[in-house]
């Protein structure tokens, strides 16, 4: 009888113990698949939306300062957005960057600082993990003129110049912090809708042409076609628990002319979240395009020229930051 009692004891924890191991492995399977899904797989939302608007802000006020100086006042505005589908193996990403900054000094118009307007959307069909087909369109320009600092004169306008890209490629997003757009086929169209910009031969127009004495014979082109090759990576992670860092770049390749002058975009932001509502940035734009011509200075003397070099921007702002 003890004997039985205890062959009966075995089997009914052998059974157990099976039927334990079933159920973690039905579990653990089940987990693997639920984060496999995506939020539209699990939820029914298919839309994620996010966005951030930040106004900085800073005033210097002087009376009778001996030390010398002019009053002023700056601010600059960003808004930062995003709006995302996601699908089965299809997904669709958008997103928009604006940004207009201004400074006024006693006794002195007032002057840019800032001035931007960037939107891009990507859609892509997954083929195996982590690797898309993509399709993606870029379109940027300014919301209005830019003068030279020295001369005043004017050196730019909306459209003017104004650029659209247009790829088609394979897109790498190994997870939510990295991404990789490569594409072997790509069209660049560069829009310069100011004449008399146009007419100077800026951003890599053709000029206009001109007879010998002066007239003119026919208008600079309005627009410049390019194809090549493209290439825009991105990266973000948090720091800390109130740093964030962004880096973004692009590259693109002329293959119908001069293919080794690279078009450069480099952009770094770090936010240092004070609280919920304030925050302090610091942003970085590298950019190298040899066809947009800067205004440089002869050595040793007054006068400038235009020429090839590289352009870049730092700022620093402390402001009130709102998430959308």
């Amino acid at each position: 009888m003890g004997k039985t009692l205890i062959a009966l004891a075995i089997s009914v924890l052998a059974a157990t113990t099976v039927h334990a191991q079933e159920d973690k492995a039905q579990r653990d399977a089940n987990a693997a698949a639920m984060q496999a899904k995506t939020a539209a797989d699990t939820t029914g939302k298919l839309w994620t939306k996010g966005g951030t608007v930040q106004l900085n802000m800073s005033q210097v006020s002087l009376t009778n300062w001996t030390a010398g100086g002019f009053s002023s006042v700056s601010g600059i505005a960003m808004f930062n957005g995003f709006a995302n589908r996601k699908k089965g193996r299809y997904a669709w990403d958008n997103s928009a960057a604006l940004a207009y900054g201004l400074l006024a000094q006693d006794g002195h118009d007032a002057v840019k600082t800032d001035d931007r307007i960037e939107l891009n959307t990507k859609y892509g069909y997954e083929l195996k993990k982590a690797w898309y087909l993509a399709a993606l369109a870029q379109f940027k320009t300014q919301f209005t003129e830019g003068k030279d600092a020295a001369t005043g004169a004017r050196i730019s306008d909306f459209m003017a110049p104004g650029y659209l890209l247009l790829g088609l490629g394979a897109d790498y997003k190994p997870n939510d912090h990295f991404s990789a757009f490569i594409s072997p086929a790509t069209a660049r169209f560069t829009f310069v809708g100011n004449q008399a910009l146009a007419d100077a031969g800026a951003f890599g127009v053709d000029p206009a042409t001109y007879d010998a004495q002066g007239a003119k014979l026919t208008n600079g082109a309005g627009s410049l076609f390019e194809f090549g090759g493209y290439v825009k990576l991105m990266y973000t992670h948090d720091l800390a628990k109130n740093i964030n860092f962004l880096t973004r770049a692009d590259a693109f390749s002329n293959y119908l002319k001069n293919p080794q002058n690279l078009v450069v975009n480099w952009e770094t932001l770090f936010t240092f979240k004070v609280n919920s509502w304030f925050a302090a940035t610091l942003n970085t734009l590298l950019i190298y395009d040899d066809k947009a011509q800067v205004m440089k200075q002869w050595e040793d003397t007054d006068q400038q020229y235009a020429g090839k070099g590289t352009q870049f921007k730092e700022a620093i702002g402390l402001g009130l930051t709102l998430k959308l």
